[in-house]
């Protein structure tokens, strides 16, 4: 749809029929001698300003009607209807809601002295052209005062630009709020959360509205605000970061989330593209796993495997310090006739309270595993001598002979210690499993209900 509306040969108002009038740049202003001027010094300027910006001009004085049209030539050519215009009122030849938007602007450009600007569209026979226009106060013009310069260029490439660009980001906004995994982009050098995706709110708690206000600071965990220097250090050599870290949600939680990160572009600027993915209850699951494997189901305490790895540990420790170490294994006296004669059930109850006993007997410094059916053993690192190891186990048969209520039932029940050091019996935990297990032995041979030192008179 054009933008000139139909309008009758004779203009209502018979001023508007004054010479219609248009100017081509580059002739408009004459050079001969003794003619005069047509235009001031300062309108020769503004021709001169107006041939390297193109396209065209109008004037129109205090009352809205078109007087004069300033051009590059060719331009209007195209469009065929600028110089129709001179010497109307643009409420008569412009559309009603083109009027409106140039109304608004002239009375705008009017209060406050400043350049107005709008854009609009112009249907011609096989296409549109779009068409950019701004709107100033000119208080003086070839002798007229109180006017106002209309200026208009083709826009329409640039429209057209603009329309793919926001295409192309709606349908980029489509596929990044319609993704399940968290996607937050981010300024490089101030960490400012730019924009973020609606799965933000499912995995970290804060809505869009809150976005505006966050840095990627906000959302890990204090130890590892490090990340994001980490990111950047691998992206300056390779295109992508791939990682695992814990985010902090807005309620306080941490969870564990699967990290992707790269740059791309946003605008005008490259950003940091993060994606999140929760990964919690695989943590879970794993820690779970973990647990199962290194654990007595029955008891919870450490299993054999971990407790090869702890003694590994603890001799490696002690080596470095210069200090002893003592190795108790510990077996519960004829728990056989439990089992037989109350059942497995009862049994088992009591091998974990047992094993809870020795545990809390010595909640620091020691290391205690059920090493399968009723044996225990546990590591007692940094003892002084033979005395504070044959003290610690003595402490363990004391606990041990104290009756245990298991389901009703009242049973009492004893313990065999073997006890071995290191260095003195051995200096890896193979030899020094080996003495505890004959010192044990040593201990029910003698009537059990006792605990016994590792010696060489024992081999």
């Amino acid at each position: 749809m054009g933008i000139i509306k139909k309008r009758s040969e004779s203009p209502s108002n018979p001023k508007s029929l004054e010479v219609k009038r248009h100017k081509e740049v580059k002739d408009s202003i004459p050079t001969g001698k003794g003619e005069k001027p047509l235009f001031t010094k300062h309108e020769k300027d503004f021709l001169s300003i107006w041939r390297c910006m193109g396209d065209f001009a109008f004037y129109l004085d205090g009352e809205g009607i078109f007087r004069d049209l300033y051009h590059v030539p060719g331009h209007h050519n195209k469009l065929g209807w600028p110089e129709d215009l001179i010497g109307y009122h643009f409420r008569e030849c412009l559309t009603t809601s083109l009027a409106e938007v140039l109304q608004q602007a002239l009375g705008h450009s009017r209060l406050t002295g400043q350049v107005q600007r709008f854009d609009f569209h112009v249907g011609l026979r096989r296409c549109t052209r779009w068409m950019g226009a701004s709107v100033a106060p000119c208080p003086i013009i070839s002798g007229r005062t109180n006017g106002f310069i209309l200026a208009i260029r083709e826009i329409t490439e640039r429209k057209q630009r603009e329309e793919k660009f926001l295409q192309d980001a709606e349908k980029y906004r489509a596929v990044m709020q319609q993704n399940t995994e968290c996607i937050i982009l981010a300024d490089i050098e101030t960490r400012v959360i730019v924009e973020a995706n609606q799965a933000m709110q499912r995995l970290l708690g804060y809505n869009l509205e809150e976005i505006p206000g966050l840095s990627l600071y906000d959302l890990v965990e204090p130890e590892e605000e490090d990340i994001y220097h980490e990111i950047l250090k691998v992206l300056e050599e390779r295109y992508y970061f791939i990682g695992e870290r814990r985010f902090r949600r807005k309620d306080g939680r941490a969870i564990d989330v699967e990290i992707c990160a790269n740059l791309i572009a946003y605008g005008n600027k490259k950003v940091l593209c993060v994606s999140a993915r929760d990964i919690s209850p695989r943590k879970l699951a794993e820690k779970q796993l973990a647990y199962t494997a290194t654990h007595d189901p029955l008891t919870g305490l450490i299993n054999r495997l971990l407790f090869y790895d702890k003694i590994a540990q603890e001799l490696a420790l002690a080596r470095r310090r210069s200090q002893k170490l003592a190795l108790l294994f510990i077996d519960l006296d004829r728990f056989k006739q439990i089992n037989d004669t109350l059942g497995h059930g009862i049994g088992d109850q009591m091998l974990k309270s047992a094993g809870d006993r020795i545990k809390d007997l010595f909640p620091c410094g020691k290391t205690l595993a059920r090493m399968g059916g009723d044996e225990y053993m546990c590591i007692f690192p940094d003892v002084g001598d033979t005395r504070e190891a044959l003290q610690k186990a003595e402490k363990i048969l004391q606990e041990i002979r104290k009756p245990f209520d298991v389901d009703g039932h009242k049973l009492f029940i004893s313990a065999s210690i073997g006890i071995s050091l290191y260095p003195d019996d051995g200096t890896n935990y193979d030899v020094l499993i080996k003495a505890a297990d004959r010192a044990l032995y040593y201990a029910k041979d003698r009537g059990r209900n006792n605990c016994q030192l590792y010696g060489p008179e024992l081999l």
